[in-house]
C-alpha cells in the first residue's frame, strides 16, 4: 500500500509540473498572523529491504524505506510568549509528538530565549535541522542514525555477551534485564528531541545553547527512567558570512535505574559526549562537517558491575553544488569506529564493528518547496549478516 501511494504521488507531481506551482510555498497564517501552521510530506523509496541492517532508526523504521508525514504549529498569543508544537507520523503509523514547548523571550529586541517542553538539541548541528530539506542527503549521518549494540533496558554479564552482538544493533540481546526484542542506541538520535529546559543567545557574531534535559543524546525521553539529568550545551562562532564553527558537549545518566538495581553495587552510568561542526557556504557550494565523540559506562553484570568506559567517535564530510538554480548534486563520506575491549585469548576487538558509508545524490527543484532526488549509498563493515551493501533510492519531499 505504501509502494502505490508513494508512486500515485511521482505520478502526480510529475505529470502536472505547471499545477505544481499553485502548490502552498510559505506556512498557514491566521488570527493575524498570531498562528503559523506548516507541514512536510517525505516519500522515499529504495531497493533495501525490510530488515534495513545499514538504515535501522531507533522507531524501528528504514531510512531507504519511509513515508513521512509531519505537521507543525506556531501560535504567539503575546509578544513574549510563544507555544510550538510538531506531530509526526511514519509509515503511516502512530502520531507521535516530535515537538511540544513553550517559547519565552524576556526581552523581545534581543537575541534570547528559554523554551521549556520537548525541545530541540543542544548539541551538534544536525539534530536541530527538522525538515528533509535541511538534510543535502537523503540517508542520515551515521552517528545521529546507525544503531550500536547497547541498550538501556538490558547489559550484558561478560565481554563474550557484548561482542556477540557486534553488528546486531538492529535487535540485540542480553542475559541481565529486558528480555524483550528492542533497538540498540545511536550515539546521538536523529529522530527524537528530549523533554527539558533550554536557554538560547544569538548574536550576529556569536550563539549559545544550553539544556537541562530527561534523557541522553541516544535515548531522548519524555518520562525518566533512572532519576538522573542531562546538562548539553553548544557555542558557535560566525567569523564571516557563510562560515560557521561549533563546539558541543553532553553528559548525563543513561542506564536504566531497573537494570542497575541487578547489580550488587550500583554505580553512576552515564553517557559523556563531546562535538564539533563546521559549515561553509558560498556561491553554488555548501560544506559541511561534524564530529562526534561518545562515551558510555557499561556495566558487566558478572565480570565489572562497576562499568567500562566504551567509546564510539562518528565523524563525515558533506556537500552540495547546484549546478544550476533547479538542479543539484550532494555527497556524503561517513565514519563511525568503536574502541577496544578484550577478546577471546586476551585479543583486543572493537566492541561494535566499525562502519564506512558513501553517499551520492543528485536532485531537481521542481518547485522551491517540491524536491525530487536519486541516491546511491555504500555501505562497509567487517562483522554483522552483511558486512558490504549498495542501495539505490529515490525521494519526493514537500514541505511548507
Amino acid at each position: 500500500m505504501r509502494l502505490r501511494q508513494f508512486w500515485l504521488l511521482v505520478l502526480v507531481t510529475l505529470a502536472v509540473p505547471v499545477s505544481a506551482q499553485t502548490l502552498p510555498e510559505g506556512p498557514v497564517r491566521a488570527f493575524d498572523g498570531h498562528l503559523l501552521i506548516g507541514a512536510e510530506v517525505v516519500a522515499t523509496i529504495g531497493d533495501d529491504d525490510d530488515t534495513a541492517f545499514f538504515n535501522f532508526t531507533d522507531y524501528e523504521h528504514n531510512v531507504l524505506r519511509l513515508f513521512r508525514v509531519g505537521m507543525s504549529a506556531v501560535w504567539q498569543p503575546a509578544s513574549r510568549i510563544a507555544l510550538v508544537g510538531e506531530v509526526r507520523s511514519e509509515d503511516l503509523q502512530d502520531v507521535k509528538p516530535y515537538a511540544a514547548y513553550v517559547r519565552i523571550r524576556p526581552w523581545p529586541e534581543r537575541g534570547f530565549d528559554i523554551q521549556v517542553g520537548r525541545i530541540p538539541p543542544a548539541f551538534g548541528a544536525y539534530g536541530r535541522r527538522g525538515y528533509a530539506s535541511d538534510n543535502i542527503l537523503i540517508g542520515y549521518p551515521l552517528a545521529y542514525q546507525y544503531l550500536t549494540s547497547l541498550r538501556t533496558d538490558a547489559i550484558p554479564a561478560t565481554h563474550a555477551d557484548l561482542l556477540r552482538m557486534r553488528a546486531r544493533g538492529w535487535q540485540p540481546s542480553y542475559p541481565v534485564g529486558a528480555q524483550t526484542v528492542d533497538t540498540g542506541v545511536p550515539l546521538v538520535s536523529g529522530f527524537r528531541w528530549d523533554t527539558g529546559v533550554e536557554a538560547h543567545w544569538s548574536s550576529n557574531v556569536a550563539e549559545l545553547t544550553g539544556a537541562v534535559t530527561t534523557g541522553t543524546l541516544s535515548d531522548p525521553r519524555v518520562s525518566d527512567n533512572n532519576g538522573g539529568r542531562q546538562i548539553s550545551g553548544r557555542a558557535a562562532w560566525k567569523p564571516a558570512t557563510g562560515l560557521i564553527f561549533g563546539a558541543s558537549a553532553a553528559h548525563g545518566d543513561w542506564l536504566d535505574s531497573r537494570v542497575a538495581e541487578l547489580l550488587p553495587e550500583p554505580h553512576g552510568y552515564t553517557q559523556t559526549a563531546w562535538g564539533a561542526d563546521a559549515e561553509y557556504s558560498r556561491d553554488h557550494w555548501l560544506a559541511r562537517g561534524e564530529l562526534v565523540w561518545s562515551r558510555w559506562r557499561l556495566p558487566f553484570a558478572v565480570t565489572n558491575p562497576a562499568g567500562e568506559n566504551l567509546d564510539a567517535l562518528g565523524m563525515w564530510v558533506e556537500g552540495r553544488y547546484r549546478i544550476t538554480p533547479r538542479i543539484f548534486t550532494a555527497a556524503r563520506v561517513d565514519h563511525l569506529g568503536f574502541s577496544k575491549i578484550t577478546g577471546a585469548g586476551g585479543i583486543p576487538i572493537d566492541w561494535d564493528a566499525p562502519v564506512m558509508r558513501v553517499e551520492y545524490d543528485v536532485g531537481y527543484y521542481i518547485q522551491r518547496n517540491l524536491v525530487a532526488r536519486l541516491a546511491v549509498q555504500y555501505n562497509d563493515r567487517p562483522a554483522g549478516r552483511v558486512t558490504q551493501r549498495t542501495y539505490f533510492a529515490g525521494q519526493l519531499s514537500y514541505w511548507f
